[in-house]
């Protein structure tokens, strides 16, 4: 089943954009993508639209980026999550994460994207890229140093560390932890403080905040998806991605990275 990009705006402004695909963890697929990439121009286009909350369905944010996409990449010439998260990285308005469960993978790099990030005390962060014998995406080796430091980064990336929400909320990933199922309740509430500030100066904030790195995270963009459609070419990488596929079909078990 394919996983859903649901939207809903409140009448204060706040729109909730919803990734439900819970029989799969919420992974994301081309589809999927596409579906994100239309919702955030919707809500950029709408004026009634002052905040964006993302969030997971089922007690999980994301499971990450469907690992079928990486053996169709072997004959891409773009990568459509890296198109979502620029476009994600690019949107004017607040972003706020809330995550319960599982953020892996992309999962984890799309809260580097958000103006804040809140997640439940039991939530785990994982970015596995290396273990599938790929890259990491999203400008992902240039903010995570930066909000981790390169030692903690480099255990994330090189070793495949996972890490607790506490710890993840040490090194910056995160603006608060909550309690169990209580991540989207912490959103609403930031989202409904950021509607009370002046919304030309939040937006006005946001651009600033952004601009001075925008050019060298455009640069790392860029960088990524080179090196992961290489990747993905490689044998390599689809001798990984195929073992884990078997592995998964013997156990039963879904797919994602």
């Amino acid at each position: 089943m394919t996983t859903r990009i649901t939207t809903s705006r409140r009448a204060d402004g706040i729109t909730l954009l919803k990734i439900s695909g819970p029989e799969r963890r919420n992974i994301l697929d081309e589809t999927s993508y596409a579906q994100l990439i239309d919702a955030l121009a919707a809500a950029e286009a709408d004026d009634e639209v002052k905040v964006l909350i993302i969030t997971g369905s089922e007690n999980c944010f994301t499971a990450g980026n469907d690992l079928a996409n990486y053996k169709a990449l072997a004959q891409a010439t773009e990568v459509p999550a890296i198109t979502f998260l620029r476009r994600l990285h690019a949107f004017p308005k607040p972003v706020i994460a809330a995550a319960e469960g599982l953020a892996l993978g992309l999962g984890s790099s799309i809260l580097m994207h958000c103006d804040f990030a809140y997640a439940g005390n039991s939530t785990t962060f994982y970015l596995p890229f290396v273990n599938f014998a790929l890259t990491p995406l999203g400008a992902t080796t240039l903010m995570l140093p930066k909000l981790a430091g390169n030692k903690a980064a480099s255990e994330m990336l090189m070793l495949g560390a996972s890490l607790s929400a506490s710890r993840a909320c040490e090194l910056g990933l995160l603006t608060d932890t909550t309690p169990d199922g209580m991540a989207l309740e912490q959103a609403f509430d930031s989202a409904s403080r950021l509607l009370s500030k002046p919304f030309d100066a939040l937006l006005a904030t946001k651009a600033l905040l952004r601009e001075g790195d925008a050019e060298a995270i455009g640069h790392a963009f860029d960088r990524e998806e080179q090196q992961l459609l290489e990747r993905c070419r490689s044998p390599e990488a689809q001798g990984a991605i195929d073992a884990f596929f078997a592995k998964q079909v013997s156990s039963g078990k879904g797919r994602s990275g």
